[in-house]
């Protein structure tokens, strides 16, 4: 079984777990109660020529393995922020990426900026929670959802004052975003790992983003290292990078992501 499977397949032995202790109708409740500010990333990419910092707090991944075991999330997320980090995105899913929910948790009292809810989203009682975790931003991922999951976790996700990123990895992901994608809150990601086999691809990106459709903002994801790769991205038309790992090993976070502003903030897109 691929890992993808693998993870589809735990998260809905979790989903349905989550709704016998706490039923949908109770998270709906307090949902109903609850008045937590939101705040937009979308908003900070329109009219902008900047190169946007989502920045990822990232205990492991299946595919490196633990990559900072001991991290303090709310600490990491204000040294990124002190970088100028346009956004913060949390892992999580606890049985392949080590992530919790208490992380954003703590980092949505530690910090005022937008924060992606980075799991793997299947249900709408996930979209729920989100909500009422703090979160800003959720993503979905386009390859494990049906055209009529896609769309009904967009709608309740707009209803609820969620913006999406949207996560493509093929054209045939293309195909199956709803024809009005373009009225709904929505930036769109280009994920540069091959989700079977885990492999990275910068190119990847550069490949896609022809075929995006126009009038969304859009990001790469995965394998951004270097002040070299958000040179290129920035040039070929991305508004913004979400960069996890390569944040995570680093001494001193803040001082790399200022370096990577630096160096994107004179290029302009061809």
């Amino acid at each position: 079984m691929k890992i993808l499977e693998k993870i589809v397949r735990q998260k809905q032995k979790e989903v349905a777990s989550l709704k016998r202790r706490i039923p949908l109708k109770d998270l709906k409740q307090k949902w109903a109660i609850s008045a937590a500010k939101k705040f937009s990333l979308i908003e900070k990419m329109k009219n902008s020529a900047e190169l946007r910092f989502i920045c990822e707090v990232k205990r492991a991944s299946p595919s490196a393995g633990w990559i900072k075991q001991e991290v303090d999330p709310a600490d990491q997320a204000k040294a990124y922020a002190a970088g100028g980090a346009a956004a913060i995105s949390v892992l999580t899913d606890k049985h392949f990426f080590n992530g919790r929910q208490e992380d954003l948790t703590q980092i949505r009292h530690a910090i005022d900026l937008p924060l992606l809810r980075k799991d793997f989203i299947i249900d709408e009682y996930q979209v729920w929670e989100s909500a009422l975790m703090g979160a800003d931003l959720i993503l979905l991922i386009v390859r494990i959802l049906d055209t009529d999951q896609l769309e009904r976790l967009l709608r309740l996700a707009s209803e609820l004052g969620l913006e999406v990123l949207v996560e493509l990895h093929g054209k045939k992901d293309i195909e199956k975003l709803p024809a009005h994608i373009e009225t709904l809150p929505v930036i769109l990601g280009v994920n540069n790992r091959n989700l079977d086999t885990f492999e990275v691809d910068l190119n990847h990106s550069l490949k896609m983003i022809g075929y995006l459709p126009h009038g969304l903002p859009a990001i790469s994801e995965s394998g951004v290292k270097s002040a070299d790769d958000c040179v290129q991205l920035k040039t070929h038309g991305f508004k913004g990078v979400l960069i996890g790992e390569a944040l995570m090993r680093q001494q001193d976070p803040s001082k790399f992501l200022r370096h990577l502003i630096e160096a994107t903030g004179h290029v302009y897109t061809s």
